[in-house]
């Protein structure tokens, strides 16, 4: 739609009917662009300089005539209006020119009927040029959409619902489909498009489905593996017109092999797990007996022989006292771990600064021999289970009393609330850990020192850690060489089941 004002050529050899028609137009409210031209040469230079809105054609020229100018400016600007403006014109005359291409007519005796013609020509040139923007789109769109629609990967088809006599829907049938929806099928474009769904498939697949679609108006999606037996299809519908329904599908077989396996892999992972869990458990708690054996032998030869054995003999004896002791504690830390996993109890509500008083009380030997410091802040009350949070407390406590410098050791327990979680820290001032073993020490049987300097298995963390897991958090640690370390564990505020 023309907005500003139009811009209008008359093409008139006399000066007078010029002057006349450019005052009609004027006091009719069109007359602020208004170019003039007197000839042929005139005119094409008009045309070429700029397109005018709307032009008004003198009927006889010397030499040039208003059609042979209609006839130029149709080859050039061909939505652009012609008026013919003629001192008289016959019906034969008339209808030449309309023929040729003229909007309408104006007789130079009838002058004052100019505006009113040429606002009408002015508004039907906008409706065709608005309409033809609107084709134009439609054009675009339905390019765009053949695109998509053949060059998709995703297998598409269009269908209609066909009802019986009752106005039920019993069956519907295929109206397009695009190339990836053929190869998907497995079935030529020609054997499907126009077909009943019922005599494709010997029944109408999943007509539930889509009557659903038609009736609510709303999208449904569903796994198919009959369109095409070996393959698993995931199918979308959707309305697009009255009584039409498309589909897309999408070709998921390799996806649902791919979850199966990784359903296989998690069952064996999970047996092979719970037989290494019962294996570890077992066979720590078997070897307990022939330790205990050792231990007692060694004790009673001690007893009865001490007499009798020399210095070197007493040294190899208590060699073989330590091992064993070692070896006990070893077997025993291992039958822990392998509980945490495979033997614990359902998570009840307690509160945490009793848990850690209670940790602190199994360590009160440990705790008067250093002359430790704990200095324990609020603790929340939480879902856990007991035993084996006190564990989890205990060693990380343990740990910083036993992994002290030169100063007395010093534990602050504190614990802050984030949005689902709660963050706890255990931080001493012992004698810290190196970057570079910070995520190690929570592996089992890695040890960063010798037993002689440290006593230990190297299972502690490695239980800390899973209890924490068990419980729906994570564990980690922050610390420099020589400055103490910080030992951070989150709970979830709900618990997990």
């Amino acid at each position: 739609m023309i907005v500003r004002s139009p811009r209008i050529l008359i093409l008139e050899d006399s000066r007078s009917d010029y002057e006349l028609a450019r005052r009609e137009l004027i006091q009719g409210g069109l007359g602020q662009e208004i170019e003039w031209a007197k000839d042929r040469g005139s005119f094409l230079e008009a045309l070429e300089r700029t397109e005018p809105d709307i032009a008004l054609l003198d009927h006889s020229l010397p030499g040039f005539d208003g059609i042979s100018a209609m006839r130029l400016l149709r080859e050039r600007l061909p939505d652009v209006p012609a008026i013919i403006v003629s001192g008289a014109i016959g019906e034969e005359r008339a209808i030449e020119t309309m023929r040729a291409g003229a909007t309408d007519y104006v007789l130079k005796d009838n002058i004052e009927r100019l505006v009113s013609v040429t606002r009408r020509a002015l508004h039907e040139a906008d409706q065709l040029r608005a309409r033809k923007e609107v084709e134009k789109e439609l054009q675009e769109s339905r390019k765009r959409y053949e695109l998509l629609f053949s060059s998709s990967n995703e297998g598409i088809s269009m269908h209609e619902l066909l009802h019986d006599d009752d106005g039920v829907p019993v069956d519907y049938r295929t109206i397009n489909l695009n190339p990836a929806y053929e190869r998907m099928i497995d079935l030529p474009r020609e054997d499907v498009v126009g077909i009943n769904a019922s005599a494709l498939f010997g029944r109408p697949l999943h007509l539930d489905w889509y009557r659903k679609v038609m009736e609510t108006g709303e999208s449904v999606s569903f796994e198919d593996t009959e369109i095409r037996p070996g393959k698993v299809l995931l199918i979308s519908a959707f309305p697009f017109e009255p009584m039409r329904f498309a589909t897309l599908a999408v070709d998921i077989t390799y996806r649902k092999e791919l979850e199966t396996q990784l359903e296989e892999r998690a069952r064996e992972l999970a047996r092979s797990n719970s037989e290494l869990q019962q294996f570890a458990y077992v066979a720590s708690h078997d070897l307990q007996e022939p330790l205990r054996m050792v231990t007692g032998y060694l004790a009673l030869l001690q007893k009865r022989c001490n007499d009798q054995l020399d210095d070197q003999a007493r040294e190899y004896v208590r060699f073989a006292e330590e091992g064993a002791a070692r070896a006990r504690n070893l077997v025993r830390d291992l039958l822990e771990y392998s509980r945490v996993g495979s033997r614990h109890k359902p998570l009840t509500e307690a509160n945490m600064e009793h848990l850690c008083d209670l940790a602190c009380t199994n360590l009160r030997e440990q705790i008067m021999e250093e002359s430790a410091v704990i200095d324990r802040g609020p603790l929340p009350i939480l879902l856990v289970d007991e035993v084996q949070m006190v564990a989890l407390l205990q060693n990380l406590i343990n740990n910083a009393i036993k992994f002290h410098g030169s100063s007395p050791p010093r534990v602050n327990i504190r614990c802050r609330e984030e949005s689902d979680e709660w963050v706890f820290c255990v931080r001493d001032n012992g004698i810290g850990i190196g970057p570079q073993h910070q995520e190690r020490i929570f592996e089992i049987f890695q040890r960063l020192h010798g037993v002689g300097e440290y006593p230990g298995s190297g299972i502690g963390l490695a239980i800390c850690k899973k209890i924490v897991e068990r419980h729906g958090g994570c564990l980690w640690v922050e610390s420099c060489i020589g400055e103490g370390s910080a030992f951070f564990f989150t709970l979830p505020k709900c618990g997990r089941t």
